[in-house]
């Protein structure tokens, strides 16, 4: 059996009617600040089909008359609030926004009224279609309806077609007097099924919003039709399947003629709660409002309750039933009204423990967006500008927190040196491939510098292709092509020029691999910088953008002129430093001769560096760590002219600097792990035929173990060598050959048929290292300077330069580039919106519970 409204004491004096007004009323204030947008208010909605009696239901509770037409009348949510007083009779309308024009939710909802205090009922229904033209009209002044005449609301002309067909906007009316409950319900349109498919989709979205929910869904159901067929009833069900929220009021009794029996008997199954398919927890009421006579006649509310308590105590089956409560109106609106008093009562907690939760939601959604701007747009402009641009430099300059960007730098020109040490001339002091020895091509691997150790070059990247190795036949023959009118034992000084420029012939392409490595960062560096300062704001950060891709380019044009006037002054060999060529050249001939004379010493020392790397012995030179993985290779020839053009550059978004294609480096060749630790070839001795094109490789070392064990012995070697040579030295020097060095012994050997071209591989060699030098400096310090920290220094002045920071209308200018993203804005205007409401709604509930 359905539960019946717990049984109260409802005289305006009780405790109960002052409790219920109290919680109506705070009801009533939160719904005017807008908060059921956010919180699940307790509401009663009344819902039916067309002519199912809601109209006639709805004045019965109220007392007042609606407005009646043909076809759908309710084009709008209309909230009756009914209050108990003992003054005497009023009305106010009012009108509540809650969305506009377009049916988006107002950010701040705003309850006005609509008209002064009514005070004569017969003038409510005319007012009623007032508020609701001005409801469904959102985008003319309220105002100009409050005094229209019934006639001008139903023109169908200029102001009809601007009208909405509904609304989700609500219209208000309080209502107070000696014979109302308290209580408050909300009539929503009818549903239609008969009208355009959008219109009657648009109809039960209206009343779906209204009925999910903390809500009780009193749903008109008229006797004249079968319950199967009442789609209100249905919608009720599809958002309350268990039937805990809804309660039937049935209507038009009085169509059921004495002869429909059988339909009487259905109707009283369910109204006792005996048909299961649609018992509700509530149950159902039955009513009788006066019909279409009656009311022409101007039937008053005493005398249609009073006719409505004779019909169900005289009709049968109604007069027999046993649940007499259930029949009339004022037994409704007592259920309705305890049964609300109840839920609102039940929802306060619920309420303060919600509105908590979603203000700290609130407030950190808030934190989380970038606060809204406040300053003047100009001075706050510049102060980003001034940050951004001093985060830059910072990046440049390097320290604590902005190290990575410098420590990058440096990685890219150490493996820049590894490179240009890779393009050392590739002199082997062997007639040729064939009549060089096993290990020849280890000479290529080592080299010799002002530490008097030998260290094995690093592997360099694949910036460039490897130097081809050149015998001291290629030489002879080198030679021999450029002789022109000299004596003889004279060589052309154009054939060393030519040798010179060959290792210098791919400088270029290597100024551009690190060029373009070096602006790759720069790139990331300033991205995330700009991603970082200036995300908020599209339009300053796409001009930004602009100017700095403008100022790079200036920067980078004048690094690549002044790179290649730098690859320009290497193109004539030149240096004052003479003493350290005559110095590498005579040490390099020496390891030559030594080579020549079946000295294996480069061997010696190769092993002896790997033997100290074995054991763990210091190095004079600490090795790089640093490993250059896969880097795209280049031809030698480069046209520095590239670095400006479009594809060498790198700008924001897109295109980035460009690199080289990738040319797979050429292989290379080991000695035998099965080598004697001190081979003693003969520079006659033949050798295994190859090509004068294999790379440069250091010998393979032994396995870890052998090469463990031999250790020992290589050093005990070498050093047996070194007292040798230490104590020829000491005998030379007495015989009055004074500051001899040990690769002075070199020299003692008698002529060779390659001396010559010995000579020129020594001093070409050596020039080598003299503009090595100069070339791994003078780079990064042009890179550096030039387009680094030339773009730095220059970035703030040229950026309040393009953005018109100075001119006269940069306030202006500066409002328009801090125009944030559209959806930022929304979401910062909702949720102040938000906390706006939730803080009223939390202060109401304060008051409430504490007053």
């Amino acid at each position: 059996m359905p539960h019946s409204a717990p049984e109260v004491v409802l005289s305006a004096e009780s405790g109960y009617a002052l409790r219920r007004k109290e919680l109506l009323a705070l009801v009533k204030k939160l719904r005017a600040t807008g908060a059921q947008a956010d919180l699940d208010l307790p509401r009663v909605a009344v819902i039916g089909n067309q002519s199912a009696g809601k109209s006639s239901l709805v004045e019965a509770i109220s007392g007042i008359t609606v407005p009646r037409d043909a076809g759908t009348c309710t084009r709008c949510p209309m909230e009756c609030r009914l209050s108990s007083s003992s003054d005497p009779w009023r009305c106010q309308v009012s009108i509540r926004w809650e969305f506009d024009s377009n049916g988006k939710r107002r950010h701040e909802v705003q309850e006005v009224t609509f008209g002064g205090v009514i005070t004569n009922k017969a003038e409510v229904e005319l007012m009623l279609r007032r508020a609701q033209a001005a409801v469904l009209s959102p985008d003319i002044s309220a105002a100009k309806f409050v005094t229209m005449s019934a006639d001008s609301l139903s023109e169908t002309g200029a102001l009809e077609k601007k009208r909405l067909p509904f609304s989700r906007n609500v219209v208000c009316i309080d209502l107070a007097g000696p014979d109302l409950t308290d209580l408050s319900f909300v009539d929503l349109p009818g549903i239609i099924q008969n009208a355009d498919p959008e219109i009657v989709q648009l109809v039960e979205n209206l009343v779906m919003s209204h009925i999910k929910g903390n809500c009780l869904i009193l749903v008109t159901c008229p006797m004249s039709d079968d319950i199967d067929n009442q789609k209100a009833l249905r919608l009720a069900r599809d958002v309350d399947p268990s039937g805990l929220r809804t309660i039937g009021v049935l209507t038009k009794p009085d169509t059921l003629t004495a002869g429909a029996i059988k339909q009487q008997e259905h109707w009283l199954d369910v109204l006792e709660g005996r048909n299961a398919q649609h018992r509700l927890t509530h149950g159902y009421f039955c009513t009788r409002q006066p019909d279409d006579a009656e009311r022409r006649e101007g039937i008053t509310t005493a005398k249609a309750r009073t006719a409505e308590a004779t019909f169900f105590t005289k009709t049968s089956p109604w007069s027999r039933s046993s649940h007499q409560h259930r029949f009339g109106t004022a037994n409704l609106v007592k259920t309705l009204s305890a049964l609300l008093t109840h839920i609102i009562d039940d929802s306060i907690p619920k309420l303060q423990k919600e509105v908590v939760h979603q203000l700290t939601t609130c407030h950190s959604e808030l934190d989380a967006l970038p606060p809204a701007i406040t300053s003047d747009p100009a001075s706050f402009v510049l102060s980003l500008i001034t940050g951004f641009c001093g985060t830059v430099h910072a990046h440049v300059q390097g320290g604590p927190g902005t190290e990575q960007f410098v420590q990058k730098n440096r990685l890219s020109y150490a493996a820049f040196k590894r490179d240009i040490r890779g393009t050392a001339p590739a002199f082997l002091p062997f007639p040729s491939a064939s009549e060089a020895p096993l290990h020849a091509q280890a000479y290529l691997g080592i080299d010799l510098d002002d530490d008097d150790e030998f260290q094995p070059l690093e592997e360099p990247s694949a910036a460039h292709a490897p130097p081809k190795a050149m015998y001291l036949r290629d030489v002879k023959r080198y030679i021999a092509s450029a002789v022109t009118r000299e004596l003889p034992n004279n060589v052309p000084y154009p054939a060393k020029v030519a040798l010179i420029k060959d290792f210098q012939s791919g400088w270029g392409q290597l100024c551009q691999h690190v060029f373009n490595q070096v602006g790759r960062d720069f790139h990331d560096v300033l991205a995330e910088l700009m991603r970082h300062k200036f995300q908020r704001y599209n339009l300053l950060h796409s001009r930004v953008n602009a100017a700095l891709q403008e100022l790079l380019k200036i920067c980078r044009d004048a690094t690549v002129i002044h790179l290649q006037n730098l690859l320009k002054l290497e193109s004539t060999p030149f240096t004052q430093n003479g003493h350290y060529l005559s110095e590498k050249t005579s040490k390099t001939l020496a390891r030559f001769k030594d080579a020549r004379s079946g000295k294996d010493t480069m061997i010696d020392e190769i092993r002896h560096f790997q033997a100290r790397k074995q054991t763990g012995a210091p190095s004079k030179r600490p090795q790089a760590n640093q490993s250059q993985g896969d880097r795209p290779a280049a031809a030698h020839a480069f046209d520095f002219s590239a670095l400006s053009s479009t594809k060498s550059t790198f700008a924001f978004g897109k295109s980035a600097f460009s690199a080289p294609s990738y040319t797979p480096g050429l292989p290379t060749t080991t000695a035998p792990a099965s080598s004697p630790p001190k081979p003693k070839a003969s520079p006659t001795t033949p050798a295994p035929a190859s090509s004068s094109s294999v790379s440069p490789a250091i010998p393979k070392a032994p396995a870890p173990q052998a090469q463990a064990e031999q250790s020992s012995s290589w050093v005990a070697g070498l050093e047996e060598r070194e007292q040798l040579e230490t104590d020829a030295l000491a005998l030379l020097t007495k015989l009055g050959y004074k500051s001899l060095k040990v690769e002075d012994l070199g020299k003692l050997n008698p002529p060779d048929e390659f001396e010559e071209e010995m000579q020129v591989m020594a001093e070409v060699r050596a020039y080598f290292h003299v503009a090595y030098k100069r070339i791994i400096d003078y780079v990064p310090l042009s890179v550096d300077h030039l387009f680094l920290f030339g773009l730095s220094e220059r970035l703030q002045d040229t950026l309040i330069e393009k953005l018109g920071l100075g001119s006269a209308k940069s306030t202006e200018r500066c409002a328009a580039y801090l125009s944030e993203d559209a959806s930022v804005v929304a979401a910062r205007t909702e949720l102040l919106g938000k906390r706006e409401r939730l803080e009223s709604v939390q202060k109401e509930l304060d008051n409430f519970m504490y007053a």
